[in-house]
């Protein structure tokens, strides 16, 4: 049974984009990744090794390679690959590590859909040069949106990108005080519209998402970056350690002092 876009939710955090004509010698090297890596080939040919697989790819071709995977690369020297590559981390509405229901390989067809695809590709590579990068990631949400879309995996359903762009907003300032008008104000909607849509979408009103994604980041930078309880609180938000530490508690069910231990 295919899935619907709209329960579809993600926040991805771009760590590389690039737009490449590759040399007649381009490789990428054998590597472990720990992060979401896709490339769109637009001419060309060569072929991505995932797991010790081959996978010859031309014009058309999506490759998907999830965390965890080892991964290396080789273009044919005689038609060179022009492609766009992406590499991210994915979170879910709960800001946990998310995945997508993509293969490694797909071929998107080319009819006037992906054609419009290809270019909001392309309109995202000028986005995240010319505007926020909140915005960018807005576009990069409808991209995969419709990726998905064309290639059977789901269903389109007309998914609302608008609680993923106050996601990424509430990211990107997170370490000072956000209200839902602010965050409706920048969204384009009425705030009690948006408390409409989280609850529909993660259900959680404004307060409760926006506290959701602060005791997650924090847990991921208590956990893996190894900071303080004092400086998790400062970086995400909270008014004084006593109060991130209540908030924590409650969210979690154990104190921010032990999350390192129970959960490396």
């Amino acid at each position: 049974m295919k899935t619907n876009t709209e329960d579809l939710f993600f926040i991805p955090k771009i760590i590389y984009f690039v737009n490449r004509t590759c040399t007649p010698d381009w490789v990428i090297e054998r590597q472990q990744i720990d992060f979401h890596d896709f490339t769109f080939v637009l001419e060309g040919e060569g072929e991505y090794i995932v797991d010790d697989v081959v996978y010859p790819v031309t014009k058309g071709a999506l490759v998907y390679i999830p965390p965890g995977s080892w991964r290396e690369a080789k273009t044919s020297a005689e038609n060179p690959l022009t492609l766009y590559a992406l590499n991210m981390f994915l979170f879910d509405k709960d800001f946990k590590p998310a995945t997508l229901p993509l293969p490694i390989k797909s071929q998107l067809e080319y009819d006037p859909k992906v054609d419009h695809l290809l270019e909001r590709i392309r309109q995202y590579n000028a986005l995240r040069e010319a505007t926020s990068s909140m915005q960018a990631t807005a576009q990069l949400m409808e991209v995969f949106s419709q990726v998905l879309v064309n290639l059977g995996v789901v269903q389109g359903t007309g998914s609302d990108p608008r609680v993923q762009k106050a996601a990424a907003y509430v990211t990107e300032n997170i370490s000072r005080h956000i209200s839902a008008a602010e965050i409706g104000n920048a969204v384009g909607i009425h705030p009690g519209y948006l408390n409409k849509l989280t609850v529909k979408h993660t259900g959680n009103t404004v307060s409760r998402f926006i506290t959701n994604i602060r005791v997650n980041m924090a847990e991921d930078a208590l956990v893996y970056e190894g900071i303080s309880v004092s400086e998790a609180a400062n970086r995400f938000g909270f008014s004084d350690i006593y109060h991130f530490s209540k908030v924590f508690k409650k969210n979690k069910g154990y104190p921010p002092s032990t999350a390192k231990t129970l959960l490396r």
